[in-house]
């Protein structure tokens, strides 16, 4: 499955819900009303950062691993128990299905560093953020990325929290 580039305007705009989480559990299952198998994801969340999410939100995707076999689809993120996340998810669909805007894009691993947390969806921050004003990206972010001379993979937590605050406040 192939799934062009986003940049981090339309990932914040075209989610109905994005959130800071924790992977609770994740585990696959035949869907008895599709037949297919799909995978669901718990989150304990942290912290909402667009639309209304409860104490826990659990999301079901195409795929997965089974006794009776395996359905890998490229491109379908997953997710490690244990480990936190900020999500950016469609809304769901009537089959119940929901995944993160752009499927890979929309999944930001959250990292720790010496000095608090980074995040990375594995893109060039400074290309995913050419369509946003520069006066809605937190100055310190605008700064490193005027300054670096290649890719900036990660940026810090809280200025990438505070730089989707900013664009959400600007959707149409």
């Amino acid at each position: 499955m192939s799934v062009l580039p986003l940049y981090m305007d339309e990932i914040v705009n075209d989610a109905a819900i994005a959130f800071q989480g924790k992977a609770l559990e994740d585990h696959s299952e035949r869907d008895p009303q599709t037949g297919s198998i799909v995978t669901y994801s718990t989150f304990e969340v942290q912290e909402v950062l667009k639309g209304e999410v409860g104490a826990t939100h659990t999301i079901k995707q195409i795929g997965g691993k089974i006794q009776e076999g395996i359905n890998q689809i490229t491109g379908v993120p997953t997710f490690t128990v244990g480990e936190s996340y900020i999500l950016f998810l469609y809304g769901v669909s009537a089959s119940g299905f929901s995944s993160p805007v752009g499927l890979e894009q929309g999944k930001f691993n959250i990292i720790p560093v010496s000095k608090g947390f980074h995040v990375t969806n594995g893109r060039d921050f400074k290309e995913m953020t050419l369509g946003i004003p520069d006066h809605l990206v937190p100055p310190s972010a605008l700064t490193k990325m005027r300054k670096a001379p290649g890719p900036i993979k990660r940026l810090d937590l809280d200025e990438f929290k505070q730089l989707v605050r900013q664009q959400r406040g600007t959707a149409k």
